[in-house]
């Protein structure tokens, strides 16, 4: 009796971590954030010409802004077709940044229709005299 109810268990635990894996399968399939360009935390000794996010897999990048430590969007032109699911998207800054504190925020869909987003962060600083 004993080895027949070890038997149902370890048919149970097994099944159960069947099912497991396959519930992970679709958050295997969401895209994050590879590198950025600038780096998170990176220390910039003038204005970045471009920003640049590379994702593990294809994303299509809905929201993609650009903002100073006091919360105002800087101007960004994105690069590319907006709509597209992309490995990386790359914008222009449009205007030569000031030593400051900024982040990027960006907000996209993976293939598998999961949304998400993330911020990166760098601080321009004073050119030394």
């Amino acid at each position: 009796m004993t080895a027949l109810l070890s038997r149902r268990c370890s048919l149970v635990a097994a099944a159960a971590m069947g099912l497991g894996l396959v519930a992970a399968g679709p958050a295997l399939a969401h895209s994050e954030l590879h590198h950025a360009e600038p780096a998170d935390g990176a220390v910039l000794r003038s204005s970045p010409p471009a920003i640049s996010l590379m994702f593990a897999m294809p994303v299509r990048v809905m929201t993609l802004k650009l903002l100073d430590e006091a919360g105002r969007e800087r101007k960004l032109a994105r690069d590319g077709e907006r709509g597209a699911a992309v490995a990386e998207v790359r914008a222009t800054v449009q205007e030569t940044l000031p030593p400051g504190t900024y982040r990027v925020e960006w907000r996209g869909a993976s293939a598998d229709g999961h949304v998400g987003g993330g911020t990166v962060g760098f601080r321009v600083e004073r050119a030394a005299r």
